[in-house]
Parts: C-alpha cells; sequence; structure tokens
C-alpha cells in the first residue's frame, strides 16, 4: 500500500510546514512505506533551501500539471480528486493537516472501493454543520445532504485498485469540476454527492483513521492511528493541540527543520495537548459553542483584537 500527500504550497503560507510534520511523524513509525507526495510545478519550484528537506522523506515527488489560472486551493482539489491518474496500485490519501501515531502498514481496509470516515464521527443529522451543508450544496448545484446521512471527511481516503475505485474518483473530479464553475471549490460537497449518485460506494472506516479531534475524536485518540488536528473549524483561537499551533509550524518554517521541542512532542503526539484546557460535552453548551450569535461575535473581536482581556467579554 502506497501512502499519498498533495501539496500545493508557497512560502507566504504553512502548507509546506504542516506536510514536513505530518511526514516526519509518518517515519517515525513507518520507517520503510512507500509514501508519494503529488504536487504542480509553482510549488515544486518553491521547494529549495529550507524547504527541500522533504526529500529525505519521501519515495517519490510527482509534479502535476493543472490548469496555469488555478490557485493554490484550486491546484490541490485538481490533484486531489483525480490521484488515481497518478497512482497504480492500492493507497491511503493523507491530508497534511496531520500527526501520523501509529504503524499504518497494518491491514487497512478489506472492501472493495473506497474507504473514508464521518465528519466529525456523527452522521448528518447530528452534525453542527448541517444547515452549512445544506447551502454548499445548492450553491454547489448538488443535493445529497437533503438526500442521505453521511457525510464523509475527506482527509483520510483509503483506495483500492478495483473498478469501483476508478469510477468514484472520475465522478469526483469532474462533481468537482461542476461545483468550481459555480463558486464552490471546497471537494467535500463533490465528495458525498459522488457516493451519493454511485450508491453509497463509500464504506465507513473506524474513526481510529481519522481521529479529529476538535469534534467528537476523544473515543478515538487512545487508539488513534492518525489525528487530524485541522479537520474541522475550531472554537478556539489558538489550537489545545500544541502540533497544530503557529509557533511550531513558524519555528520549522524558521529552521527547515524540527526542533527538540517538536521531536518530544512526536514521541508521544497522542498526549501533545496545552496543559489548560477543558472537555466539553453536554449538549447545551456544545449548542451555544456552534449556533450562539453572541459567542460569535466575542469570539470575532476576541480575534481581531489580541489585547481585550478575557474579563471583559
Amino acid at each position: 500500500m502506497k501512502i499519498v500527500y498533495v501539496l500545493t504550497s508557497s512560502e507566504e503560507d504553512y502548507y509546506y510546514e504542516q506536510f514536513f510534520l505530518s511526514l516526519s511523524s509518518l517515519r517515525l513509525l513507518n520507517p520503510y512505506a512507500e509514501v508519494i507526495a503529488l504536487t504542480d510545478l509553482k510549488t515544486k519550484q518553491s521547494l529549495i533551501g529550507k524547504r527541500e528537506r522533504y526529500e529525505i522523506l519521501v519515495s517519490e515527488l510527482k509534479t502535476i500539471n493543472v490548469p496555469e489560472d488555478f490557485s493554490k486551493k484550486e491546484s490541490s482539489r485538481w490533484i486531489k480528486t483525480s490521484i488515481h491518474k497518478y497512482i497504480s496500485g492500492d493507497f491511503l490519501y493523507i491530508d497534511c493537516d496531520t500527526i501520523i501515531t501509529d504503524n499504518l502498514e497494518k491491514t487497512l481496509f478489506l472492501g472493495n472501493g473506497i474507504g473514508a470516515i464521518l465528519d466529525t464521527h456523527v452522521t448528518l443529522n447530528n452534525h453542527h454543520l448541517i444547515n452549512h451543508f445544506k447551502k454548499e450544496d445548492a450553491k454547489a448545484g448538488f443535493f445529497s445532504s437533503t438526500k442521505s446521512n453521511t457525510r464523509y471527511n475527506g482527509g483520510i481516503i483509503y483506495c483500492k485498485n478495483d473498478t469501483q475505485a476508478q469510477m468514484f474518483y472520475e465522478k469526483w473530479h469532474s462533481l468537482w469540476g461542476e461545483s468550481k464553475k459555480r463558486g464552490c471549490s471546497q471537494d467535500m460537497p463533490s465528495l458525498n454527492q459522488s457516493n451519493y449518485e454511485l450508491g453509497d460506494v463509500i464504506t465507513e472506516l473506524n474513526g481510529e483513521w481519522n481521529c479529529q479531534i476538535s469534534h467528537n475524536g476523544l473515543p478515538f485518540l487512545a487508539n488513534a492511528k492518525i489525528i487530524h488536528y485541522y479537520a474541522t473549524s475550531l472554537n478556539s483561537l489558538e489550537p489545545a493541540y500544541k502540533l497544530a499551533s503557529t509557533s511550531i509550524l513558524k519555528s520549522i518554517k524558521k529552521t527547515g527543520e524540527l526542533s527538540p521541542e517538536i521531536k518530544k512532542l512526536l514521541e508521544n503526539p497522542k498526549a501533545a495537548f496545552e496543559p489548560l484546557s477543558r472537555i466539553i460535552a453536554d449538549k447545551a453548551t456544545i449548542n451555544a459553542l456552534d449556533k450562539s450569535l453572541l459567542f460569535k461575535f466575542i469570539r470575532f473581536l476576541k480575534r481581531h483584537n489580541n489585547k481585550m482581556d478575557n474579563t471583559k467579554c
């Protein structure tokens, strides 16, 4: 089985740093895995100096031709939705905003076609963003959020080398192109619409393969194989998960390497949380955090004025 990443980045963002951090965590526990990174020409040309130390961590880097007028985000989605064209055999696609916490070469999926994990580990009727998804789908010209009760996250995808998987990726790439023309460049609406139109071909994998710690991922943390730290929107201005912090990404950008502090965190990544962090589980508080306009306004003010005192909120 091959491990696949997609990277589109420049020196102005932190996508390369996330990629490098995820790769580093992967190699600690999977030293012999075949790892293939797919990128576009603009990104490839930027991978020099401090941004070229990834080379010792990947087995192969493939440069994919994408339309020249595409943004980094659009280039990433273009490549991601057509991975099957560039990779032979079974593969596991992994988003860059991840930390690998186990050996991934064990048996993952025994069925056919495509395997993925529910977004935020819940069915759609329990998802805090269900209304957003419906609006997003409507903009893209889709309807899976109103016809199905599943919403898969595209951050971790297992693909078998079979006809069903090929049909899925062809449908996904085509529908993504259609949604982009309508102003929706996200890949999850087209992913889930493809699954619906093909008759629910995605097999749900155990949440440990895509532990989304920001929402409902705690039951899977102990046995997690992959921690997806930016999988969903975070309420905090600074993430509770240390390896997701901007300071760590800035450190990698500055030196091109992992500091001793970062290496120490990767030794036990399931415990890499800030000491000041709390679990919120009662439905009333969660509902307030997700839907309260007042809370959203306070968070907006905090995000745009770091000098605000917590007591004034």
